[in-house]
């Protein structure tokens, strides 16, 4: 992830990276990225997401026992 300052730097990124994802961030600067690396923060944030949820689901008593999970996981799977 890099900051271009002009068209001539975005063409040299799409040249090297191929396909570009051309965003903003919180500092309100201009950012561009391949497409992979945008694929790759995008799993991050979900995971991260994810891991949150389930944290509060925990927390909140909602979750289930491991045993229990793995045992139907076993059954819906078969392993």
């Amino acid at each position: 992830m890099r900051q271009l300052t002009n068209i001539q730097e975005i063409e040299t990124a799409i040249n090297e990276y191929g396909e570009i994802v051309i965003s903003k961030n919180n500092k309100n600067d201009v950012i561009v990225m391949s497409m992979e690396e945008y694929k790759k923060n995008n799993i991050k944030t979900d995971i991260i997401e994810k891991l949150k949820k389930s944290e509060k689901e925990i927390e909140n008593g909602e979750g289930i026992k491991s045993d229990v999970a793995f045992k139907e996981l076993r059954q819906k799977y078969g392993y």
